[in-house]
C-alpha cells in the first residue's frame, strides 16, 4: 500500500510542553550496531527482512521523523522514507528520550493498538506512514516526572534511532522541555485517519 505525506493542522500549546530535537539532527546509529542484514531466522528479523511483495523493512536511517503536537500530551508522528528505495513499515516505532546533555531519560512506555492493529505500509521515497503518541503531563519537580529535551525514534526491528523534529502550528521547530510520564505509542498506519483520536 502506498501513501502520500499528509500535512496535519495542529493546536497551539505552551512551549514548555513541547520538546526540541537537540544536537545533531542527522541519523545516528548505535555504535555497536552492524549494518542491517537479512536474517535466516524468522524469530530474529532484521531491518532488511523482506515484507509483503519482497520489499525490505525500513531502517531508522531511512527515515525522517516529524512530531506534530496536537494538544498537551498528544502528538502525531510522520515517518517519511528519506532513502532512494521503497521500504516497508509494520508494527510500532520505539521512542527514546534524552536530556540536553544527551543522557537518557527513563520513561514508562506501552505499545497500544490505536487506532487499531498495525497496518503494513509500503513507502516509496518521499512517502509517509503515521502513528499517534500520548503521554501524561506532569510536574517537573515530581520524582515520577521525566523532563526531556530530545526525542529519538526507531523503526520497528531496528535498534538505531534518529532525532525527531518537533513542529508547531506555524511550521517552525519548537524549542523547550517536555515533562512526560507514561507514554503510549500507537500502531503504524498508512494515513492520519484516527491516529490521534484516542
Amino acid at each position: 500500500m502506498r501513501v502520500t505525506r499528509t500535512v496535519v493542522a495542529t493546536c497551539l500549546i505552551p512551549a514548555a510542553l513541547v520538546l526540541a530535537a537537540c544536537g545533531d539532527a542527522a541519523p545516528e546509529e548505535s555504535p555497536a550496531s552492524p549494518p542491517p542484514t537479512a536474517s535466516a531466522d524468522p524469530s530474529d528479523a532484521g531491518t532488511d527482512t523482506p515484507g509483503e511483495g519482497g520489499v525490505g523493512a525500513c531502517a531508522s536511517a531511512d527515515l525522517t521523523v516529524d512530531v506534530t503536537i496536537q494538544d498537551a500530551g498528544l502528538a502525531l508522528l510522520a515517518l517519511t522514507n528519506d532513502s532512494t528505495a521503497t521500504c516497508q513499515l509494520d508494527g510500532w516505532v520505539t521512542l527514546a528520550f534524552e536530556r540536553a546533555d544527551r543522557s537518557p531519560v527513563d520513561v514508562a512506555q506501552q505499545q497500544v493498538e490505536q487506532p487499531g492493529p498495525p497496518v503494513a505500509t509500503e513507502l516509496d521515497p518521499g512517502e509517509s506512514a503515521f502513528a499517534g503518541v500520548k503521554w501524561a503531563t506532569c510536574d517537573p519537580a515530581s520524582a515520577d516526572c521525566a523532563v526531556a529535551t530530545t526525542v529519538r525514534v526507531g523503526a520497528p526491528g531496528d535498534s538505531a534511532t534518529v532525532v525527531a523534529r518537533v513542529i508547531g502550528t506555524d511550521g517552525a521547530d519548537l524549542v523547550g522541555e517536555l515533562p512526560v510520564a507514561d507514554v503510549q505509542i500507537g500502531s503504524i498506519q498508512p494515513s492520519t485517519q484516527g491516529v490521534v483520536a484516542w
